[in-house]
């Protein structure tokens, strides 16, 4: 038998794969396959589409970063020239300044020096006057001295000397509390604000002038016996002056506004500076407590009274030390100079 007449063999590639004939013979595979390699590909498509957006956008976000940045270094070295400039200016003041007061005389820088004094000096006085501020006068009279103690002049030590003496009696002068009086006003309406008025007013002398009944004496008859029961359930009060009348809510309501009133009136006379009036408030609000309040605990009402004497006994407008000495030094120091004002000539 030649190789012609032999069979053909199993082993024989088939022209169609078994998965071809599959899908042909199921169509509905092949069109869910194409589905999917469609949206496969949109997502790829929508991926690469969003990735280019973002970076797109990222580098929008960095051009206007960089110029930002640009911007910034522009006005910085605007700043810098400018302070450079502003620098160069101070520079040419102070040797301008610096010969000036080469150029001046002894005698010139004396009477300049006066002047600035008597400017620390008329401003201290007119700080005291207006505003009785103790604090701000004695930091002025502080500026003088140093001024005279930087020119080194000993014809100045009788001025530094008057310095010495006022800076010393604004230092001892009493200053008041304006602010914690203020608040201790406030504290006391607010607690007498929320007390309450008595029933009556005037009873605690009506208590101290109650008398009870004597007890009936032993033995004695039957009517005896029931008048002397009825007499242990009277008691006699004797009243030193005429008994006041309860007081309505609307009674009520209008002492404890005139309380309110009258504190509040004494806090605006504290902060102008009245002592009259001050005082005065504080005694009409001690007169109301003392007619209305009276049946208070007996500590709390002498509390709430001894610090209303207190408040009303506070200076609310000590004297204050005058700066006569260092103005008539001041003054006394001027006349001895043989030139007025001193007259600062140009640089040359």
């Amino acid at each position: 038998m030649t190789t012609r007449d032999k069979p053909a063999s199993d082993s024989r590639i088939p022209l169609v794969s078994g998965a071809v004939i599959a899908v042909r013979s199921r169509p509905y595979l092949a069109y869910l396959l194409a589905l999917a390699a469609l949206g496969v590909g949109a997502w790829g498509t929508w991926t690469a589409l969003d990735d280019s957006v973002i970076v797109h956008g990222d580098h929008d976000k960095l051009l206007r970063l960089e110029s930002q940045v640009t911007d910034m270094r522009r006005q910085q070295q605007r700043l810098v020239d400018d302070l450079t400039l502003k620098g160069r200016r101070i520079d040419e003041l102070t040797a301008r300044l610096g010969r000036i007061d080469d150029t001046l005389s002894v005698e010139q820088r004396r009477v300049w020096l006066l002047n600035e004094s008597d400017h620390y000096l008329r401003l201290a006085q007119q700080h005291l006057l207006l505003t009785r501020d103790i604090v701000g006068a004695r930091t002025l009279l502080d500026v003088a001295d140093r001024l005279l103690a930087a020119h080194g002049d000993n014809r100045l030590l009788p001025l530094r000397q008057a310095l010495a003496r006022d800076r010393l009696a604004l230092t001892a002068a009493q200053a008041v509390d304006v602010p914690g009086l203020y608040l201790r006003l406030g504290a006391f309406s607010e607690r007498v604000a929320s007390l309450q008025l008595p029933a009556e007013a005037g009873g605690r002398a009506a208590q101290r002038g109650a008398v009870v009944a004597p007890a009936p004496a032993a033995g004695g008859d039957v009517i005896d016996a029931g008048l002397s029961r009825l007499r242990s359930l009277v008691t006699i009060r004797r009243y030193d002056e005429p008994i006041r009348p309860l007081l309505g809510d609307a009674d009520r309501a209008l002492v404890r506004e005139s309380l309110r009133l009258d504190l509040a009136q004494a806090q605006l006379a504290l902060l102008r500076a009245e002592p009259d009036i001050f005082r005065a408030s504080l005694t009409a609000a001690r007169g109301r407590l003392a007619r209305y309040y009276a049946m208070l605990p007996k500590a709390e009402y002498e509390g709430l009274m001894r610090e209303l004497g207190t408040l009303a006994a506070t200076d609310i407008r000590p004297a204050l030390p005058d700066l006569a000495g260092s103005i008539n030094a001041l003054d006394a120091l001027s006349a001895q100079t043989h030139r007025g004002p001193a007259t600062l000539g140009t640089a040359p």
